[in-house]
Formats: C-alpha cells, structure tokens, sequence
C-alpha cells in the first residue's frame, strides 16, 4: 500500500508501520489489518511534516536512491527507491 502525505506517494511497509506505531505514535498496534493502520500512519505524517519536508520527499519520491528525510521535529524517515524503510 502507498501513503499519501500531501500529494506524494511513497510505499509504506509493514516494517514502517510497525516502527511507526511504536516511536512516533508511542503505542502498541490497534487489533486492523494493515491497509487501514497505513492510512492512520500516512494521515499522522501529513500532520507532522512542514511543507518544507514535503517538498524534500516529493523530490526524493522521484528518485531511486536512499535518503534521511526529517519528519517534524524529533524523527527522520528512512527511504530507499521510494519506499518507506523505518523511521528513528
């Protein structure tokens, strides 16, 4: 499944969702299945991110190369190939 933040698309794994639930949102996974844990996740990142941010990943999305994009204040998305690794 993508994750839509703002207009751009970018793969979201169940790995990155799992980090995301766990680091960013600091609680354990709702008992649904991923497609909808993907959409609160890619929701929660629209939120987050400056424009700024936005426009970083839209470039990267564009790429097929791997790329620390920071997310909000605190966190940093991990990318590779347009594909949402993990998030620290």
């Amino acid at each position: 499944m993508n994750g839509i933040v703002g207009d751009i698309i970018v793969k979201l794994t169940n790995h990155f969702t799992n980090r995301y639930f766990e680091r960013v949102l600091k609680t354990t996974l709702p008992d649904i299945d991923y497609n909808n844990l993907k959409q609160i996740v890619s929701k929660d990142m629209d939120l987050k991110m400056t424009s700024l941010q936005k426009n970083n990943m839209e470039f990267i999305s564009g790429s097929s190369s791997n790329a620390k994009i920071p997310m909000g204040k605190d966190y940093r998305v991990i990318t590779e190939n347009n594909v949402a690794i993990t998030i620290y």
